[in-house]
């Protein structure tokens, strides 16, 4: 097709200017290298950073059959990988908490099945250590979901028993049954291999797609910029089609910003060490479709802007408004969550927040709706845009 040499042209002006080669290449490294810097005392990354399996300790004072549920069902059986369970006496467990022994340790106190059953507040303490990190959090959270889910799994067990009748003719009461063998609990554990996301991993991802925003800014600044000059004149004279000279544009700018996305995740993993997730083929397509999304987005904006100088001011003015919305210049977990919620049409934020799932140790299939979500946009993006220019351009010429 007569598009591919249009953008085998921009890649060689590309290379040949070194000032640009310079801010595509080195600006990202030199301003990850100084906030992941700044900030590692606050995003710190150590070894407890990974929630590894761990030791707790019980005591089971209630004897009841949801107490053995909890016991022996959720946390023996279902939560084996993540929890090593010692039964102990009380006077015990408080021993080894005290010494350090054990870092988290779980009392049921007495009544708490008939408390579950009859909806009633049920008791138990949580003993822990000194700042146990995430231990507490993933036991305490397991114990409040069985308490809830109790109650409303019970009242339906309990109506399926009345229609069920003993070999006696008389009606199995709900205390009769295996209760074992009722699903009391929907499962919802957390993964052994979960991370947390270091202050470099966190800068890597936020400016590495604040970089290639900006890189898209610059593409299509220089696009608009050869429609105002000669140059798009004379490659009118070679028969190109007015589809065919964006396409060729949009794929050179795509091949650039795949270069830089390259050097971005190739140089942060050599030169900081950064972990960009397990999952290769995630931040892969993860990235392409950001850059067709955020190239789609730019096509469209410079679709209503008719000279270079009003769209590069617009676009980096633009730019640094998405970096902020979109986690680049402030930590996202500081915005509530229906700001991370409503900022997800924006190409940074959206890939911003993937690449941290991939981060924490999400696979390809956890990010496939938001890439397929990313890649709809951008094509969408820029169809508006190819309609706006190309109507624009027949007015013109009528």
């Amino acid at each position: 097709m007569s598009f591919w040499w249009l953008a085998w042209k921009d890649l060689k002006m590309i290379a040949r200017d070194k000032k640009a080669l310079l801010t595509l290449i080195l600006m990202p490294l030199i301003l990850i290298a100084i906030l992941g810097s700044a900030f590692g005392n606050v995003m710190k990354q150590d070894d407890d950073s990974v929630l590894e399996k761990f030791s707790m300790g019980i005591v089971n004072l209630d004897k009841g059959p949801l107490s053995k549920v909890l016991v022996e069902e959720v946390f023996e059986n279902q939560m084996k990988d993540q929890i090593e369970i010692k039964s102990l006496h009380e006077s015990e467990l408080r021993k080894k908490i005290t010494e350090h022994h054990l870092p988290v340790g779980l009392i049921i106190e007495p009544g708490f099945s008939d408390s579950l059953m009859t909806g009633e507040q049920a008791k138990v303490k949580l003993l822990t250590v000194p700042d146990p990190g995430l231990k507490a959090v993933v036991v305490q959270k397991v114990v409040e979901q069985f308490a809830d889910s109790v109650p409303i799994e019970a009242a339906a067990a309990q109506k399926a028993s009345l229609v069920q009748t003993g070999t006696d003719g008389e009606k199995k009461t709900l205390q009769e049954m295996d209760l074992s063998k009722v699903s009391l609990l929907n499962e919802t554990t957390v993964s052994a291999k979960t991370k947390m996301v270091g202050s470099f991993q966190y800068y890597a991802a936020a400016m590495g797609v604040m970089f290639l925003l900006m890189t898209v800014v610059q593409g299509v600044s220089n696009m608009i910029l050869e429609r105002e000059q000669e140059v798009y004149n004379r490659l009118l004279l070679t028969h190109l089609t007015y589809t065919y000279y964006l396409l060729g544009k949009l794929l050179g700018l795509v091949v650039i910003c795949l270069a830089q996305a390259a050097v971005i995740l190739m140089g942060t993993g050599l030169i900081f060490g950064v972990d960009w997730g397990d999952s290769a083929s995630g931040v892969l397509v993860m990235t392409m479709a950001f850059i067709i999304n955020a190239c789609g987005l730019g096509v469209l904006a410079g679709s209503f802007v008719k000279t270079e100088k009003a769209f590069s001011v617009a676009g980096m003015f633009g730019t640094q408004i998405m970096a902020v919305l979109g986690g680049s210049m402030v930590p996202m977990y500081l915005f509530p969550d229906w700001v991370n919620s409503a900022v997800k049409f924006l190409p940074n934020a959206l890939a911003l927040q993937n690449y941290l799932k991939l981060m924490t140790g999400a696979g390809l299939a956890d990010i496939l709706p938001a890439v397929l979500g990313a890649l709809g946009l951008g094509i969408l993006f820029f169809v508006i845009g190819l309609i706006r220019l190309s109507m624009g351009r027949r007015g013109r010429y009528a």
